[in-house]
Formats: C-alpha cells, structure tokens, sequence
C-alpha cells in the first residue's frame, strides 16, 4: 500500500471532523468536548473506510443506456429522431444502425465490412442500403422503410414486400 492510499483516506477524514469540532466550539460547546467530537468523528470515518475499503460509501451508477424494450429505451428513440428541419438526428441514426447491424448479424453480414457490402445491397435494396450508409438529410420516411425491409428480411435473406 502507497503512503498516497493511507495519507488520501487520513486527510479526506480529518477536514470534515475539524469542521465538527470547529461547529461545536462555535456554537458554545467546550473546546475539549469539541476536540472529543472531531476525534470520535474522525475514529469513525477511518473505521468506515477499512470496513469498506474506500473512503466514501459505494453507491451504486446509473446505467447509461437502457435495456432493449424499456421505456426509457422508447423515450430516447423517439427523442432521437426528432432532428431539425424534419431529418433524423445522429442519435437516431446510430440507433438505427445498431438494429441493422444486429438484424444482419443473423444472416452472417457485418455491416461494417465492406466485404459484405454488395450482399448487404442486394438483400435491402438500393433506397434501405443508402439509408444506412449516410450520415446528413436521412428523413423519417426513409428510416421507416429502412426499418420495414430489415423486419421484412427473412431467414434466407431476401426481403418479402
């Protein structure tokens, strides 16, 4: 253990029971009873820190993203493609990308190679294909087909209007 690790919880500890003691003395409390404060203060923190072995509490984080089907999951997809002058924002476009890739996985395509690119065109069409390969002035309209002819894939992987 580094001197840093020992002296880090020691010193995040001793402010905030100086400023019990401190508080106390101020308010009319007998400096010793004060000290005794900032001490009994200080002895506990530290205790909670080897107890947990951090020197503040564990909370747990917040997911960033959603899982699939929340409702939380729908509000960020309807925000996303809510983009100015009628065309999707980047938010959306990723999203759709990201059902893309999942629903092509199933049939062995990366949509990110370009290896599979032609494949790729082929089974979507030229309209879906240009949908997913731009990154400005992609309309509502064209994410809507897009997103039709990828549920409409089938498992041999033509689509069925």
């Amino acid at each position: 253990m580094t001197t840093r690790a020992i002296l880090l919880p020691i010193g995040a500890a001793a402010l905030p029971a100086v400023l019990v003691g401190g508080t106390l003395w101020f308010f009319g409390v007998a400096w010793p009873f004060g000290v005794a404060a900032a001490v009994v203060f200080l002895a506990g923190a530290l205790a909670w820190t080897s107890r947990t072995g951090t020197a503040l509490p564990v909370y747990p984080t917040a997911r960033t993203d959603p899982r699939p089907g929340t409702r939380s999951d729908f509000v960020q997809t309807a925000w996303s493609l809510r983009g100015r002058h009628g065309e999707i924002a980047d938010a959306g476009l990723k999203r759709l990308r990201s059902f893309a890739r999942r629903r092509l996985a199933r049939r062995g395509w990366n949509l990110d190679e370009p290896a599979h690119a032609g494949a790729i065109r082929a089974a979507l069409g030229e309209p879906a294909w240009s949908t997913l390969s731009r990154s400005d002035g992609v309309r509502i309209s064209d994410v809507e087909h897009c997103l039709n002819v990828l549920e409409s894939l089938g498992k041999t992987g033509e689509h069925h209007p």
